[in-house]
């Protein structure tokens, strides 16, 4: 019992849950200079093309445009992936706190506690004939389903056992409890993670759109300029 969830554990969850955290507040101010960035690059994109287009200059505007796509690209998916990374933490973390629950569950239900009350009423009631030197207890005030042993010291350790028992059972319900607040508590943190992917997603669509516009202006060149010669 005392290894399923022992200081070490506590500590390394503890250190998981605050990198998770610093990752995640990294990731949304990352996230914030990139779209700075791919909006400037658009704004740039969608007001200087046609001015550089009468300006003979469009090849040069959109060459340099699109190194700094490239630059923007490899931000874009390092940060992507990174989202990936983080969420695979989280649910590896779960991982390891469900493993814990599942071990937990069986102890903590095993026997209910109010049956174990049950049985050890009977037997005080046996051992309290017993000591009291009473010769007229009724049978089924003494006896439980199991068969009960007819001497004061099997009484005792039929009591002892069952008070462990019960102990552990309600040492692993209050330990599962915890861990599966732990859980929940990751659990919500995904939701933020997924709105992050979605955003750095739409950040590389963008990307793509510019491209796709760049590439189809400089094609545009190359066709005109093929016409010229």
């Amino acid at each position: 019992m005392a290894q399923i969830w022992n200081p070490q554990d506590r500590a390394e969850y503890e250190q998981s849950v605050r990198e998770i955290l610093d990752r995640m507040v990294g990731l949304r101010q990352g996230f914030e200079q990139l779209r700075a960035q791919t909006d400037a690059i658009w704004e740039r994109f969608s007001t200087l093309t046609l001015e550089r287009i009468f300006s003979r200059q469009l090849r040069e505007f959109l060459e340099g445009i699109e190194a700094e796509l490239q630059e923007l690209d490899q931000r874009l998916i390092g940060a992507d992936c990174e989202v990936d990374r983080l969420r695979t933490q989280i649910q590896e973390r779960r991982r390891v706190l469900e493993e814990k629950i599942a071990v937990l569950e069986p102890l903590a239900h095993r026997t209910s506690t109010q049956s174990h009350i049950s049985m050890m009423l009977s037997r005080v009631a046996g051992l309290e004939a017993h000591l009291l030197g009473k010769k007229d207890v009724a049978l089924e005030d003494c006896e439980t389903q199991d068969t009960r042993h007819a001497t004061a010291p099997g009484d005792l350790l039929y009591l002892r056992i069952r008070l462990l028992t019960t102990r552990i059972a309600i040492i692993a319900s209050n330990r599962s409890k915890h861990l599966s607040e732990l859980d929940a508590g990751l659990a919500t943190l995904l939701p933020e993670v997924e709105r992050i992917k979605t955003d750095m997603t739409t950040l590389l669509t963008r990307a793509d759109c510019i491209k796709d516009l760049s590439r189809y202006w400089l094609a545009y060149l190359d066709i005109t300029q093929g016409e010229a010669d």
